[in-house]
């Protein structure tokens, strides 16, 4: 009887607003104990149903309500006395109503809970998500007597899934679409990308390795981690363990490494780059590791390698067969001139003029042949590295004296109009004397050759305020242009190669004037234009004031 009272009770009171009404159980023929037990459980009931936020109501076999929380009724728009008495076809659209009956009745037949998930309209009019659970109601004696509902807004939540759902797939084709191969692992060191330019890089398809803790297999024959396991355990010694002689070196990203390995596995030169991926506690949950095939490039390096080795070893084999086959030439020109001097000087008889002439050919001759090997030993010097600077004091106007007697009668022979202008103040240098009378001979002969007959040649040594020391040679003669000067320095290059050359020359005479000029730290310079002369002009720096003037007085002191 109390039983049957207290159910009775129960679902009256659930039915009435006011779940803690004392006078809803006045009607009722029970003791006074058992209303008041059966107030305080009701009371109790009452107090958990408005403090839950879930939907919560309770249907009778029939499918018919027999009570809800506020909640519910907010959900459906109704107060709680509009909705119990009444079923969900009362209350819902056909098809809905349909749906919720049917949940009805699996609990009711099966005995257990189901758990289902549905969007409804609110009766604000916005679509929410519902994740209800009914559970079958049950009294004391295991009588079924009814279902019970409680339901859960999963909208926001549902929301924040898709948004996670959708960032994770953009993750994905970025990842998977860049054309940088790259996977990405977990914190437990699983995979969990492999896009597509790693699958060509390493041969290996994204749905055999994705979910595995298998990285290393497309990089080593054996197990072992790969940069990107190192960083997900911070491992900052056992990387620097693995890849301390692969040229490992920190990466724009905090934390994050590269280095650079060859792998037989893949045949493949690798450039590799990984770094963490933290959470929003900066807390590593996992790594990325890109890949840059540099194969080619080190191909590349290789052969640039070898060129310049075998460059190297050819301009040192060319070195040595040009200084030794300075002896060898050397000495029998010496020979050849020698004699040529001996029969000019007639010491060993009269010459008619023919012969003189003859003996004048092997001279001239000779003198050009030795000239052009004393100028490929030059260059053999100069390529090798070995020239040297044989600096000393000496007197510049007797240099000059010397230049002008050796040149004066070539000037002469051929009509050209040979000055010479010396800065008074220019005496003594410090430098090296053959060098700089290299120089001078080769501008001023490059001159008189290519100043036709009745033009000049103007030799002017100066000194500037910045104590430089200046040697300009210009003449009037046939003048370059801007395209032939860009090849004027190049040893062997000649800017006339027609088969009928009016001037003779082996082209080296610019180009060692040019390395000699460097080796002491000077410069050169040219002004010239076509039919209108050349000008070229060399700077050679000077000892300061105070050196210059210990040398004066030295050198007034030394006969030259």
């Amino acid at each position: 009887m109390l039983e049957i009272a207290i159910r009775v009770g129960v679902i009256g009171v659930l039915g009435n607003d006011n779940f803690s009404d004392v006078a809803s159980f006045e009607s009722m023929d029970i003791p006074d104990s058992v209303k008041r037990e059966l107030f305080q459980k009701t009371a109790l009931l009452s107090g958990l149903l408005r403090s839950v936020p879930d939907l919560v109501f309770f249907k009778d076999t029939d499918g018919v309500f027999l009570s809800c929380n506020e909640m519910f009724c907010r959900y459906v728009g109704k107060p709680v006395s509009e909705i119990v008495g009444k079923t969900s076809h009362d209350l819902f659209d056909r098809n809905r109503a349909d749906f919720f009956r049917s949940n009805d009745k699996r609990v009711l037949q099966s005995g257990h809970s189901y758990k289902s998930v549905e969007w409804i309209d609110h009766a604000d009019g916005k679509k929410v998500l519902l994740e209800t659970f009914k559970t079958p109601l049950f009294t004391e004696d295991h009588e079924l007597i009814g279902v019970v509902g409680v339901g859960r807004d999963i909208t926001e939540r549902k929301h924040a899934e898709i948004e996670l759902q959708e960032k994770k797939n953009e993750l994905f084709q970025i990842v998977n679409g860049s054309p940088i191969p790259a996977f990405v692992i977990n914190k437990n060191h699983d995979i969990i990308y492999w896009n597509k330019a790693c699958e060509n890089t390493t041969g290996i398809k994204a749905k055999d390795i994705i979910g595995t803790g298998n990285s290393w297999m497309a990089f080593y024959n054996q197990k072992r981690p790969v940069l990107a396991d190192l960083i997900v355990d911070n491992c900052l010694t056992d990387i620097e363990k693995a890849y301390g002689n692969k040229k490992l070196q920190p990466s724009f990203v905090e934390g994050g490494y590269q280095a650079e390995d060859y792998f037989e596995a893949i045949d493949k030169w690798i450039l590799f780059t990984a770094a963490p991926i933290r959470d929003h506690n900066n807390d590593i949950i996992g790594a990325i590791e890109t890949l840059q095939d540099t194969s080619i490039s080190k191909q590349a390096e290789q052969a640039v390698l070898d060129a310049k080795m075998l460059a190297e070893n050819t301009s040192r084999t060319k070195s040595e067969f040009l200084c030794n086959m300075n002896h060898e030439l050397r000495t029998p020109l010496n020979l050849i001139l020698g004699y040529a001097d001996l029969l000019l000087a007639e010491e060993t008889g009269e010459l008619n003029e023919e012969q003189k002439h003859f003996a004048e050919i092997i001279k001239f001759a000779g003198s050009r042949f030795l000239d052009l090997v004393d100028s490929l030993i030059y260059i053999a010097e100069i390529e090798e590295g070995k020239m040297e600077l044989d600096v000393d004091m000496f007197s510049l106007p007797n240099l000059m004296s010397d230049v002008q007697r050796m040149l004066s009668s070539h000037a002469l022979k051929k009509g050209v109009n040979l000055e010479f202008e010396i800065d008074p103040s220019v005496t003594v240098v410090y430098a090296d004397k053959s060098k700089i009378k290299t120089i001078l001979h080769h501008l001023i002969s490059n001159g008189i050759k290519f100043t036709p007959s009745g033009g000049s040649v103007l030799v002017n040594i100066r000194k500037s305020k910045n104590n430089e020391l200046h040697l300009t040679v210009a003449d009037s003669g046939i003048g370059i242009s801007e395209e032939d000067q860009k090849l004027l320095y190049n040893a062997f290059v000649q800017l006339d190669w027609s088969l009928n050359r009016k001037f003779e020359g082996s082209g080296l005479g610019l180009s060692i004037v040019k390395k000699f000029v460097e080796v002491q730290g000077g410069s050169i310079s040219l002004e010239s234009k076509p039919g209108e002369g050349s000008t070229f002009e060399v700077i050679l720096p000077l000892p300061s004031s105070e050196t210059s003037g210990i040398l004066g007085d030295i050198c007034n002191s030394t006969k030259y």
